[in-house]
């Protein structure tokens, strides 16, 4: 690549994360959202979004790519530092809240992907994990030890799910959600 590649690509990079971006943000709410409505959320012209994605067909599934890689990304980066399960927990919660957009268009149906061979959830192992993590803080003593950790991990994917919507709605903003999530799983509803 020249020098003189260099803009047109960063360009081009833009462009595709911006189609991207507007596409995640639109179908996290309605997924019968048309590519001229993605376009103009994306401040593109239609023809610059099929120069990238040819139908629609395509840019779902390259969102679908990007909004699982994101969320991984995101969980892992959140979780590096953390020295305690509940720790990890907390963070982990945060994050996923803070891409609850990618949340919405993922999970708000659970048979829109079922064919896509870009559909790529390890539902099972990633509930396991979250299930290995939740044993350990039971041990640690953040969480009750008579709570099955599989229902727990139901627990923290609800609330993460409720926590995404209830941003999306505006019915509260983002740091109050994630707080109001992390305190319910943490702490439960009670007062003190």
């Amino acid at each position: 690549m020249t020098s003189g590649d260099e803009p047109t690509t960063g360009v081009r990079q833009r462009t595709r994360r911006a189609v991207l971006d507007a596409a995640l943000s639109l179908w996290s709410r309605d997924f019968s959202a048309s590519l001229g409505d993605i376009a103009d959320r994306a401040q593109v012209s239609r023809s610059t979004l099929h120069r990238y994605f040819p139908d629609r067909q395509a840019l779902v599934d390259a969102a679908l790519v990007d909004a699982t890689e994101t969320i991984e990304r995101v969980s892992e980066k959140a979780t590096a530092s953390c020295t305690t399960a509940a720790e990890e927990l907390d963070a982990l919660m945060r994050a996923m809240i803070d891409v609850g957009d990618l949340i919405l268009f993922l999970f708000s149906d659970a048979h829109r992907f079922k064919d896509n061979p870009y559909w790529t959830s390890n539902e099972d192992q990633d509930e396991q994990e979250l299930a290995t993590l939740i044993t350990r803080a039971q041990q640690q003593g953040a969480l009750a030890a008579d709570v099955a950790p599989s229902w727990a991990a139901g627990c923290f994917y609800a609330l993460v799910f409720a926590a995404a919507e209830s941003i999306s709605a505006g019915t509260l903003p983002r740091h109050l959600a994630a707080d109001l999530a992390v305190r319910t799983f943490l702490h439960g509803l009670a007062s003190h």
